[in-house]
C-alpha cells in the first residue's frame, strides 16, 4: 500500500460515515516493495531452496514491514526476502534456529544455510 493513499482512504471513510471529529496523526510510513518472480535473483533463490529444502511457497507480499523500497525503488535492485532452515519466535526471547536437522529430513540446518548462500551467488552469476 502507498501510505499517502491509505491515509486518504481512511480519512474519506471516516468523513463519509460521520466521524469528521476523529483526528488521525500520521507517525510514519513508506511504500511497499516487490520484485517480479521472473527476476533472475528470485529464480536463483527458488532453485537453491529446491536443492536444500522443500519447494518454497512464493508470496508476492509478506505481512510485515521494513523499508525494502529503499532497494527496489531508490536503488532499483531486486529483493528476495527468504531463508532456509527452520526457526520460530523471531525477535522474541524464545527465538531459535535449527542447527542440526534430523538425518534424511528436507530441513536445512546451519551448514546447509551457509552452502546455500554460496550456491545463490553462483546461480545468480550464471544468469
Amino acid at each position: 500500500m502507498d501510505p499517502d493513499n491509505a491515509m486518504r482512504l481512511i480519512r474519506e471513510f471516516l468523513h463519509d460515515n460521520g466521524f469528521e471529529d476523529i483526528v488521525i496523526r500520521e507517525m510514519s510510513g513508506y511504500p511497499a516493495a516487490q520484485t517480479s518472480v521472473e527476476a533472475p535473483l528470485v529464480q536463483a533463490a527458488i532453485s537453491v531452496i529446491n536443492k536444500y529444502a522443500e519447494p518454497p511457497s512464493v508470496s508476492p507480499r509478506i505481512a510485515g514491514s521494513a523499508p525494502f523500497h529503499q532497494f527496489t525503488e531508490r536503488l532499483e535492485l531486486p529483493l528476495v526476502f527468504t531463508g532456509l532452515g527452520h526457526g520460530s519466535g523471531a525477535h522474541a526471547p524464545d527465538e531459535y534456529m535449527l542447527i542440526y536437522p534430523k538425518e534424511g529430513s528436507k530441513i536445512a540446518g546451519l551448514a546447509e544455510l551457509e552452502k546455500a548462500y554460496v550456491d545463490l551467488l553462483y546461480a545468480l552469476a550464471g544468469k
